[in-house]
């Protein structure tokens, strides 16, 4: 989620020198300096590239403020403080909250569901119409940039650089919540669990899929293993393979295959992908909270007829 938040073009973030020497010869110069920028060299090979050369580098990695790390702070003490007053010791109107995972239904829904939300959010702002557009230009730009600069704007931003890009859409999570949710611990609940697996994982999930190689830690390896978090294969050789037009979730990829027919470089229209983010950004909290009971009386129901049926098979 989030990436850019300037103009870009002027950034002086060091680059792969791997990437460049496996480039070589044939990736060429940059373009001429925008602004009177020094040129940054390409972070990719010619024959990567789907389209004419637009920057002369990654977005400026602009420094983080303190209220970032306040947002931090707040988003995972209300975790805490969510997970214990609803765990089953707690009781909320005579029943017990499930703690902040709730059930395994709605972790594995969230979990989905977060990779399918930043999926939908790249989709729009990797389209060029995107950059003409005021309010989403420098986002538009820091996920365009990325392509042709892919581990400058990724490993060289940093990883809580990364996380801090995602402030802006975060606050438009919690405010939609505030908004049109119904004020209740699965409110709470389905909002922090969309911030912990879009935001926070999709900066995670993207950042470790760029490499690190060994550096990257043991839990890091693991959960890329197990699907847990984006995997490389899975982004750098499917994403980063022009035209960009696959495998747009980075947060572990699992909607990629569900959402792979329907979102590509040039389908949905730009107009259709805004809408749809735009709606999804406002209602999905909203809308899934009031599903959450629905939903768990009917797994349940369909739970209790298996088990009958099995039982009389026996």
């Amino acid at each position: 989620m989030g990436k850019g938040g300037g103009r870009g073009g002027d950034a002086k973030t060091a680059v792969r020198q791997r990437s460049l020497s496996k480039a070589g010869a044939g990736a060429g110069p940059a373009e001429g300096p925008v602004g009177g920028a020094p040129p940054v060299a390409k972070d990719f090979p010619d024959d990567e590239r789907d389209r004419p050369e637009r920057f002369t580098g990654p977005e400026p990695v602009l420094p983080t403020k303190w209220w970032h790390a306040a947002h931090h702070a707040l988003a995972l003490a209300a975790c805490v403080v969510l997970h214990f007053a609803t765990s089953s010791g707690a009781n909320l109107g005579g029943r017990a909250g499930g703690g902040f995972f709730h059930s395994l239904p709605l972790t594995l829904w969230m979990l989905w569901y977060g990779d399918a939300y930043t999926a939908v959010l790249h989709c729009a702002l990797d389209r060029p119409e995107c950059l003409k557009v005021s309010i989403l230009n420098g986002a538009a730009r820091g996920f365009q940039a990325h392509h042709e600069f892919p581990y400058a704007s990724t490993r060289g931003r940093g990883l809580y650089r990364m996380i801090c890009d995602t402030h802006r859409i975060q606050v438009i999570t919690i405010v939609s919540a505030l908004v049109f949710g119904r004020w209740n611990a699965m409110t709470a609940r389905v909002c922090l669990m969309k911030l912990a697996v879009s935001a926070y994982g999709g900066a995670t999930g993207h950042f470790y899929a760029h490499g690190g190689g060994s550096s990257r830690p043991a839990w890091v390896k693991a959960a890329q293993r197990a699907r847990l978090l984006l995997h490389p294969k899975h982004h750098v050789g499917g994403h980063h393979v022009a035209p960009h037009g696959k495998n747009f979730g980075i947060v572990n990829g699992w909607s990629n295959r569900a959402l792979n027919p329907f979102l590509r470089h040039d389908a949905p229209s730009i107009d259709a992908m805004l809408w749809l983010w735009g709606f999804l950004s406002l209602f999905d909290v909203a809308i899934i909270e009031r599903c959450v009971a629905p939903s768990e009386a009917l797994l349940s129901r369909a739970w209790e007829a298996g088990m009958d049926f099995v039982a009389r098979s026996l």
